[in-house]
């Protein structure tokens, strides 16, 4: 996804956490009851989490591009964490600009997952996103149905306010998300996020309402799916 791939508590976070589980506990039953519903849960959505040694492409408007490609994952008996490398490959910057990539998350756990960019592209606006507004964004909460909707508190702007999410299309192939933030500045006073996902590459498609469009109803950004590559096209990851 070109942005996919924004495409988890925060890596810091996850990874604590799995330094921190205890090999024994006050609560066997509990615990075994928790993984036993989180590796359901995983088992309902891992199609959506590519484990391959490919690298997917992605490309939208104005040149911007990137590829992602499969980093590893990390489980305990209460999350489970994809992790994906990622590169710009949108035509802007020099070799002296040095390597402008950046890692996403994903923590599935609880029923949620959570995505977390964590971005080391010296040219990005945001060390928490790649074309995303939104920093550690719940993509899905409960099980894929049509019609289901969640929030979370978000930042936007630099103002606390609350996202809903809502699944608008479910296909045997994939489903799509509608995010929305009510937020001065926007095309009709509401920041909107639009992804579709796919079994098999994730995140194939995303676009925003970028910051003006309330004075200009033609402004919108978005990026999708492209190729998959046996070789990296940007040498960075």
């Amino acid at each position: 996804m070109k942005k996919l791939l924004y495409f988890a508590v925060c890596a810091v976070l996850a990874f604590s956490l799995f330094g921190c589980t205890k090999s024994g506990t006050d609560n066997p039953g509990q615990n075994v009851q928790q993984q036993e519903d989180n590796d359901k849960y995983l088992e309902s959505v891992k199609d959506y989490f590519p484990d391959d040694n490919l690298y997917r492409s992605y490309n939208g408007y104005a040149e911007a591009g990137f590829e992602v490609r499969f980093d590893g994952v990390e489980k305990n008996e209460s999350m489970t964490v994809y992790k994906y490398a990622g590169a710009m490959n949108d035509e802007r910057g020099t070799e002296e600009d040095g390597n402008r990539t950046f890692n996403v998350t994903y923590t599935i756990s609880n029923n949620t997952i959570i995505e977390s960019v964590t971005n080391e592209d010296p040219m990005a606006e945001s060390e928490n996103n790649v074309y995303s507004k939104l920093k550690d964004l719940v993509v899905l909460s409960g099980n894929i149905e049509e019609g289901g909707s969640w929030e979370q508190t978000v930042e936007l702007d630099g103002k606390e306010l609350t996202a809903k999410t809502t699944i608008t299309e479910v296909t045997e192939d994939g489903f799509k998300t509608v995010t929305e933030v009510e937020a001065e500045g926007y095309k009709d006073g509401t920041y909107t996020e639009e992804r579709t996902y796919t079994k098999g590459k994730g995140l194939t498609g995303f676009n925003n309402t970028p910051y003006g469009s309330d004075k200009d109803d033609m402004l919108i950004f978005g990026y999708a799916y492209s190729i998959d590559n046996e070789e990296s096209i940007t040498g960075m990851i």
